[in-house]
This record gives structure tokens, sequence and C-alpha cells, in this order.
């Protein structure tokens, strides 16, 4: 016996089969019950809401011998054959295929031809958008002028791409994106019909892979019948699909709230190896970011994220650190990431170097803002650091020398002065401030080392051949980062200065006892006879 795919066997026969276009099926219903029939409908909406099923029902409708209540009976001749295919009096055009000239005017030759058994004879264009130029301004003049006999029904996806001539000759009727719900309670009936169950949580990835399509929710379900036997595992239809389970996603975006590069990309490599595409994890994530904005937004018990109770609370966790105005950008981005992906060659290396800037991306502002936190005085420690300063202009101008006891000290500031000894002792300090401020300039100051302290010049001494480092840390951003940090670990305000290493063999002039004393102190040079 030949097989028929499922989305046939449950292809509505009636208007209240139709799933989810009750504005559409009861307006049809009503016209045929009261005979207000229009000679040209324009049916659009999305890819497997019930178009081309809701036409050849009214085709039926028009035509049954036993018409009730606005419903065709299912049993007449007229519906029979139509059911079956083999009605001359309804007949189904691919415009995609047949978008010429010359099968418009075919068609115009053959309407003034009686019904050979129906009532009407109705033309389905399904895909109209695609007809040329030409084969519309063929079509506008049978729409303007048709015979009393004749019904035209058109589909398309795209209605803007249909001249205003002809859409002001039909009743455009607008097909919405089936609710998940009601999707839902389709495919649990057919599962019913089918002897057959699913683990909690399967229909849902079938719904949401499906895009508000009844047609494709229902050929998801055939193929993950397809697979099991009495039982369609929730691993299965992850396998069927090609999608990414929500507790991947969640391990994903915890390892770039926790800065964790190796779990991230552990989790990615993964999903590759598990065969997901790389496309598919993008599409996933912003359908998982999308949630975390609405949760964060909208409040944990927004009706407008399906999800278990513990992965909603997952979420909301993270999105409370990630925030909205990240997570807002991100989405953003990696939406333009996935409408270019087709031009886009290599998809993984795009997918890897993304996320890893997302990892990154914010640090420094994070660390600033925390440090900022951290170092935020209280009153009181502020008044000292105002009562100091004034101490020591007050110092200045009586011509006395400084001395400590005529300064304030907040006792939580690490001592001032920079001698040697402390540029070596402290220098570790600083570079950890740096690396976790801003990591690409801490990577450029590995390759330099402290030299001295000269008045309020700090002076830093690159490597030959690093000329490219020093560049980048006199630059006024990185350089205004690196004298805030020292006047934090020193205590008082430097000016960094920036010189390169002398090669050897060099002559500079300089005695090297004392060159060699002030770069590592007097402690450990040791001057051999």
């Amino acid at each position: 016996m030949e097989y028929k795919a499922l989305y046939r066997q449950w292809r509505p026969q009636n208007f209240q089969e139709i799933v989810g276009q009750s504005h559409i099926s009861e307006t049809l219903r009503n016209a045929v019950k009261r005979q207000r029939i229009a000679h040209a409908y324009l049916f659009t909406g999305p890819r497997g809401t019930g178009k081309t099923s809701t036409a050849k029902i009214l085709a039926k409708a028009v035509n049954c011998l036993a018409v009730s209540d606005g419903e065709p009976c299912n049993k007449c001749a007229n519906c029979c054959s139509i059911n079956e295919g083999r009605s001359l009096d309804v007949l189904e055009i691919d415009a995609a295929s047949n978008r010429g000239i010359d099968e418009i005017r075919d068609i115009r030759e053959r309407v003034n031809f009686a019904p050979s058994q129906g009532i009407f004879k109705v033309y389905i264009i399904d895909e109209v958008h695609m007809l040329t130029t030409e084969a519309f301004n063929a079509l506008l003049k049978t729409l303007e002028e048709p015979p009393a006999h004749v019904i035209f029904i058109l589909a398309t996806t795209e209605p803007q791409k249909i001249p205003a001539t002809i859409l002001s000759r039909c009743q455009r009727f607008d097909f919405h994106k089936i609710a998940p719900r009601e999707m839902e309670e389709r495919l649990r009936k057919i599962m019913a019909a089918s002897e057959i169950t699913a683990d909690e949580g399967v229909l849902e990835i079938i719904v949401k892979k499906a895009e508000g399509g009844l047609r494709d929710a229902i050929g998801i379900l055939d193929q993950c019948m397809a697979f099991c036997q009495e039982n369609i595992p929730l691993q299965t239809a992850y396998d069927v699909l090609g999608m990414v389970k929500g507790e991947a996603l969640t391990t994903m975006t915890g390892a770039i709230t926790d800065k964790d590069a190796a779990r991230l990309m552990s989790v990615v490599n993964e999903l590759f190896s598990e065969g997901v595409e790389p496309v598919q994890i993008i599409k996933d994530l912003l359908e998982h970011l999308r949630n975390m904005i609405i949760l964060e937004v909208c409040g944990s018990s927004s009706q407008l994220v399906v999800l278990p109770e513990e992965e909603r609370e997952a979420l909301i966790r993270q999105a409370k650190i990630l925030g909205a105005d990240w997570l807002s950008k991100t989405v953003s981005r990696l939406a333009k990431i996935d409408a270019e992906s087709r031009w886009r060659q290599n998809m993984r290396i795009v997918l890897e170097t993304t996320l890893l800037s997302l990892l990154y991306e914010g640090e420094d502002e994070y660390a600033e803002k925390k440090e900022k936190e951290q170092k935020a005085p209280s009153k009181e420690k502020q008044a000292k650091s105002e009562t100091a300063i004034v101490a020591k202009q007050a110092v200045k101008k009586a011509g006395k020398p400084l001395e400590e006891k005529d300064i304030v000290t907040d006792p939580d500031a690490v001592t001032a002065g920079v001698s040697s000894a402390g540029l070596r002792e402290k220098w570790p300090l600083v570079m950890d401030l740096v690396k976790k401020k801003k990591k690409t300039a801490h990577a450029f100051l590995a390759e330099s080392r402290p030299l001295k302290s000269q008045g309020r010049e700090f002076i830093l001494c690159f490597k030959p051949g690093y000329d490219f480092h020093r560049e980048r840390i006199e630059s006024q951003e990185n350089k205004e980062m690196i004298e805030d940090i020292l006047e934090k670990v020193f205590g008082e305000k430097l000016c960094l200065k920036c010189i390169m290493e002398e090669t050897k063999g060099e002559e500079t002039g300089d005695d090297p006892v004392q060159r060699a004393i002030e770069i590592f102190g007097p402690d450990v040079v040791e001057i051999e006879e």
C-alpha cells in the first residue's frame, strides 16, 4: 500500500478543521452559506499556514451538491473528485514553474468554457508573486471581467510583489502564524490517532522549529515517528532536528558570564561533534538570548517565554548578570551574522571568534565598574584626603620640608614613595590590575620592565624590536589607564614614559655599575674585585 505523508493525511477537509485561522474560515463559510462568492481571492501568509488547503475547501464548498451550513459534504461526486485530484473544474497551477505570459494566455482562452461537472471553475494559482510582469498584465484583463462561472484564488507568501492593479481586484485574506498551543493540540491528536507517545518537551521543540507553520510541524513529527516505534524520546527529537539543547545553551551563556573561554569552546566543539551546524547554533542562541531579554524586561512570570520552570530560573539568573543592554547588543550582532551566513565561507570560525569576542566584550567596563565600586571613598576618607592636600599646600607655602607627620594619610592606601625596591615589589600588582582591566594592554606591557621612577616620571623600558608594543602603551587610552593604576599602587600621580632598551654593544656613556644598581637595587648588586 502506498504511504501517504502525515501532512497529506491530516489536511483539513472542511472549514471547521482549519487550525488557527478562524477569522478566515468563518468568513468564507458564511460567504458560501449566503451565496456571496467573489470572483477573485488573494490568500497571503507564511508557508504551512493553510492557504492552499483553504483554497481547496472553498473550491469544494462552491461546487458541493449537498453543502450544509456553508461546509462541503466531502461525499458527493464533486467533492470526491476534488479530493482525489481528478476534477476538471478545479485547476491548481504553480506560478513558480508556469510564470510566463503563454501559460496565462492559455488560462484566458479556457475560462470561457463552462464547467464540465461542477458549478464553478476554480483556478488556484500558487506562489502567484512569481509571475512575470507580462503575465500579470495578461491576467489583469481576465480578473477585471471574468465569466460568472469562474473563481480565481491566488496564493502567495510575498504579497508586496503583486501589482496594485491585481490586489485591488481581489478579496484579500491574511493567514497568520499558528499559535504554539493550537499546533500542540493538533499534534497530540495526530499522535493519539497514530498510537504513539512522546517524552515531555518533544512537542515544544517541534513547534519551536516549525516557526508557526503547521505543515512543517506535522512533517517533523512524521520524521520523528519514522525514527521511533512507540515513543519519541527527547534526544531523538534533538537529533532529528539538529537543534541545540536548552542545557547546552545555558552552559554557553554561563561560560560567558564566568569569562571561561575553555568551557565555552568545549561546549561548542561538543555540539559540532553531535552534528549541529554553526548556523543552527546561532539561531538557537538568538532564541535563548531573546528569552533572557523578555524575562529581564517583562518579569519572570511572562507568558511570552515557554520554558520549563527550572530552565526559566537559570535564564533569569544569567540575564541579571549580563544585563538587558548587553543582551540587546548581542542579539543585534548575532542576528546580523545569521542574516549574512549564506554569504560567509567558514561559519565555524565565524561562530567561534564571535563567541570569544562576546566573552571578552565589556570586560574592561565591568572591571572598571568593579574597581570604582571598591575604590569609592567614604565621606570620612574623602575628608581625610582633602585635609592631606591642604596640609601639603600649607607646608609648601611655609617653605618647610614635607614630613610624614604633616600629611593625613589613608590607612588603607599603599605607602607612597617609589624606590627601586618598591618598583620590583609592586610591579606584579600593577600588571595584575592592568590584566583585570584590559587584557590587550597587559599583553603589550608584558614585553617591558619598570626601569626607575625619576621625579614624577615612571620610566618603562621595552625590549629591542617591540616598538609596536611601546606605541600601543603610549596611546592615550592605555597611557591614562596605566597612570591611574600607578597612582593607586604607589600613592602618587606619576607620568608614564616609555623608552626602548639599548642593544648590546651600543655605547651609552653610563656607568654600568650605577645602571645595575638603579635597575636591581643596592641589596641585589654585588661588586666583585
